[in-house]
């Protein structure tokens, strides 16, 4: 632990007293301008910047948000978002309490508009240390902002939305603990690669883009070899090695993205977000939407947009 650390009073916890709940995460594909804030929550929050931009205020201290940019504050720090009037932020946001009774998971989060005034107001340490004592450089500190790898980290935050948005379960709060336990894990993981890890080549980024551009489409193994010089199954075999995934998984999550999306922010029949994405008949597209969301389509379109 470094001297800068230990001059200051962070929050403190051993990797084994966590006990994470999770009380809200979302995706949200925020309007041009789209603000919230100045507020405080009762709770700890993540923000994850996956696409776009913006700017963000926590305690006064101005931050520009990009992809990649991981924003934490928790309970009483107030914060302020702006998304970009040309190109506005696509988040995700995850509410959650580093320890608490996974039982009381659906009490629902608390929000209060604040106002803020630098020169005047009192900054609270806004850090989080997790800490293994056995080890000193398995400590995890979460500050303000850091960056991510959204290749490597928009799927994890993804899985913990699309959780979270499962019809109410036994084991719901369960996944949804271990989910969050395997997010702190990997940044942990992250930092110790020296936010590297196995490098992104140029071929494997720019076939992950034109997937993402395909998504309304059916796929097609062969894009592969026709978006490279090489033979179908080894690019397959460097895009899993390289991002975690699949291809055709990779490009299947972009397509549900879609999919929400179109529910979220159309009013388009649910046969026409079926034919839009190439997704089969309307009990295809209700079948596979539900499965991967635990809610189907209807459903979905019918809850809250908030982040």
């Amino acid at each position: 632990m470094s001297e800068n650390m230990e001059s200051r009073s962070s929050a403190t916890l051993a990797w084994d007293e966590l006990q994470p709940v999770v009380w809200y995460a979302n995706r949200m594909q925020c309007q041009p301008g789209f603000a919230f804030g100045p507020r405080v929550i009762d709770e700890h929050q993540f923000i994850l910047v996956a696409d776009g931009f913006g700017t963000a205020w926590i305690q006064g201290e101005r931050y520009e948000a990009a992809p990649g940019s991981l924003f934490y504050y928790g309970p009483d720090t107030v914060h302020h978002f702006i998304a970009d009037e040309e190109k506005p932020f696509l988040l995700y946001g995850l509410h959650f309490s580093w320890t608490g009774n996974y039982k009381e998971a659906g009490k629902g989060i608390s929000i209060r508009e604040v106002s803020f005034d630098p020169s005047v107001d009192a900054k609270q340490d806004n850090r989080y240390l997790i800490v293994d004592p056995e080890q000193p450089e398995g400590c995890l500190l979460i500050t303000d902002i850091r960056t991510l790898s959204i290749e490597r980290f928009e799927p994890r935050f993804a899985r913990i939305a699309e959780c979270y948005g499962m019809d109410e379960s036994g084991f719901k709060a369960s996944m949804l603990r271990g989910l969050l336990l395997e997010l702190l894990a990997a940044m942990k993981q992250w930092d110790r690669q020296g936010n590297q890890g196995q490098p992104i080549t140029p071929i494997i980024g720019a076939i992950a883009e034109r997937l993402a551009s395909h998504a309304r489409e059916r796929y097609d193994h062969r894009w592969l070899g026709e978006w490279s010089s090489y033979h179908p199954d080894h690019v397959a075999r460097q895009f899993r090695a390289q991002l975690g995934v699949t291809p055709y998984d990779f490009f299947m999550s972009r397509k549900l993205q879609l999919a929400k999306d179109l529910l979220a922010h159309s009013e388009l029949p649910l046969l026409d977000v079926a034919d839009e994405l190439e997704v089969g008949s309307i009990h295809n597209f209700t079948k596979w939407f539900k499965q991967h969301t635990g809610l189907p389509p209807g459903k979905f379109r019918s809850r809250s947009r908030f982040i």
